[in-house]
């Protein structure tokens, strides 16, 4: 994350980014006469409601459990939404064909019948030799991932990728003029006053070039053009300016979750793997043998795991981030800090640790994971 981050990180595009309230817009035909001033605010369907979020900590203080708690929730579902997303996006697109489904459902028919006719008066199953089995070889696995030299390299794969989705989130919140609280932001830059207000006039504006008389299509084109060029020089003159204050802080969270991962996780692997193993149930799926979890059990094992590692890292980083913010030694703006509290965040961040440790384990032969999960992965790849 040592990488600077600039305004290049998002696309010129913009999108909208679910949580923000959408830009107003007035819809009007070309008048025939120049039309008065606008309001300030135009006319259009209320925004929907801002989205519950922790109150910010005042400097020097942090979070109370209970609101850790709720953002670590929050988290854990914004991550789930996107990743399912995937999956499902990566299902829909499959064909079926209905001689390989018949053969299929002919040979799943075949193995439940076989699974069946084992012993099916024997003596009661005991998962629980496997889920020590398979607690132990979590924490040898995942201690050897953190530690030594595959720890420096782990971290390195996760740093990247993290300070890339966290820019692009932060310039992509610096894009709306209102914050996720509903409120407007303080204009500290000329060139975001005049951005927002392209943004938020963008429709009017171009419905009034449309009411001109060209003297041709390719005058006509020129003119949209223009004013889109001068929308982006805006943007990217904007964001060209909080680029440095996103630098510091990036470089400041960059070195908490180095801490997270290479200090705290560490010593925390045998009972956060003994919970995440039993609760999982690893052992009851059926089939299942002491060397790996099976892919069956990967859903159950994911959900237990992340809610464990969700409320080790918003615990951690939370207080260490806000503390290394309020005593740094130059201020940061009210909107920085209420950004890195945001749920989105530690989605995020932990979407990408996960993800690398699942692709860990499973080259270790430990961790099965379902067909559609590494398709899901490769194609994101």
């Amino acid at each position: 994350m040592a990488d600077t981050v600039g305004p290049d990180a998002i696309p010129r595009q913009r999108r909208q980014t679910s949580g923000y309230p959408p830009q107003l817009v007035t819809e009007a035909p070309p008048p025939i006469k120049p039309p008065p001033p606008p309001p300030r605010r135009p006319g259009g369907p209320p925004p929907p409601p801002p989205r519950a979020r922790p109150n910010l900590p005042a400097p020097g203080q942090t979070l109370t459990e209970g609101d850790k708690q709720a953002l670590a929730l929050r988290a854990l579902g914004l991550m789930n939404e996107q990743i399912q997303a995937r999956i499902v996006h990566y299902r829909g697109d499959l064909e079926t064909n209905s001689e390989l489904d018949a053969i299929t459902a002919q040979v799943v028919a075949q193995l439940k019948a076989v699974q069946g006719s084992l012993s099916p008066d024997g003596p009661a199953f005991d998962p629980e030799p496997l889920e020590a089995k398979h607690a132990d070889s979590l924490v040898l696995l995942l201690t050897k991932l953190l530690s030594g030299e595959r720890q420096a390299s782990f971290v390195t794969q996760v740093l990247k990728p993290v300070g890339r989705r966290l820019a692009k989130l932060f310039f992509e919140s610096e894009l709306h003029e209102r914050t996720k609280a509903d409120k407007e932001r303080k204009i500290y830059h000329a060139e975001q006053g005049i951005f927002y207000l392209l943004q938020r006039y963008k429709n009017r504006l171009h419905s009034e070039l449309e009411g001109f008389d060209y003297e041709s299509d390719e005058v006509r084109a020129q003119t949209f053009e223009t004013l889109n060029k001068f929308e982006r020089d805006m943007q990217v003159a904007f964001l060209s300016r909080r680029s440095p204050e996103l630098n510091r802080v990036m470089e400041i969270f960059a070195a908490v979750l180095r801490d997270f991962l290479c200090t705290h996780l560490p010593t925390r692997l045998a009972p956060l793997a003994k919970i995440t193993v039993r609760a999982a149930k690893t052992g009851s799926s059926r089939g299942a043998v002491d060397y790996k979890i099976l892919a069956q059990a990967f859903p159950d094992f994911r959900r237990e795991w992340e809610q464990r590692f969700m409320e080790q890292m918003v615990n951690f980083c939370e207080d260490e981030l806000m503390g290394r913010l309020s005593n740094s030694d130059e201020p940061f703006r009210d909107e920085t800090m209420a950004f890195f509290v945001d749920p989105q965040i530690f989605s995020a961040t932990c979407q990408v640790v996960c993800e690398l440790i699942y692709d860990s384990l499973f080259m270790e032969g430990f961790l099965d994971l379902p067909t559609d999960w590494r398709v899901s992965m490769r194609d994101k790849g």
